[in-house]
């Protein structure tokens, strides 16, 4: 039983030295794209998206991802 608590621990540690660097890759990716946007989706600050994208990392990216570059962006509604 102690072989599977040792086993579990070294998965849990793997798992945590791959996530938050994945975690923090992602926010500074968005912040970075969105310090080089002019206008970012509702006029929301760079310095606002690295906090969104910090607290929820894959939905904050997704979100992110869906104001600015999706087909739902503001920018592309105006070429329709």
């Amino acid at each position: 039983m102690v072989a599977l608590g040792a086993f579990l621990g070294i998965i849990q540690m793997i798992w945590a030295l791959l996530l938050i660097p994945t975690h923090l890759a992602l926010t500074v990716i968005v912040y970075r794209d969105a310090k080089r946007l002019s206008q970012t989706a509702l006029g929301l600050s760079p310095f606002l998206w690295l906090g969104i994208t910090f607290s929820l990392p894959i939905i904050g990216m997704l979100i992110y991802w869906i104001m600015n570059y999706s087909s739902l962006s503001r920018d592309s509604l105006y070429k329709l």
